[in-house]
């Protein structure tokens, strides 16, 4: 299965001290293959988003409650279940 995940943040002050735990978060489970893709919103600070692989939307929940920023209750989580339609190689090429 895959999720939308779309993540908000409503105060960067209270986000900034667990920003980098967040990001070891994403890379850790990018690694894992849980993550397929993510990013930050432009102008930066305000959320990301991600596309979520995983075997149900329970799975998501618990692994997301791992995440040091909604632990610190500094982000709120949207998810979302999708299916993947067509995928441009343009957009695999743009992320190396």
């Amino acid at each position: 299965m895959y999720f939308l995940l779309n993540v908000t943040i409503p105060s960067l002050e209270k986000a900034k001290p667990h920003l980098q735990g967040h990001m070891e978060f994403l890379n850790k489970h990018f690694d894992t293959g849980f993550f397929k893709m993510f990013g930050p919103y432009l102008p930066g600070g305000t959320g990301g988003y991600a596309i979520i692989e995983a075997a149900s939307l329970k799975e998501v929940e618990e692994t997301l409650a791992d995440d040091p920023l909604t632990k610190a209750h500094a982000c709120s989580n949207e998810i979302h279940e999708i299916a993947l339609g067509k995928i441009s190689s343009a957009l695999t090429e743009q992320s190396k």
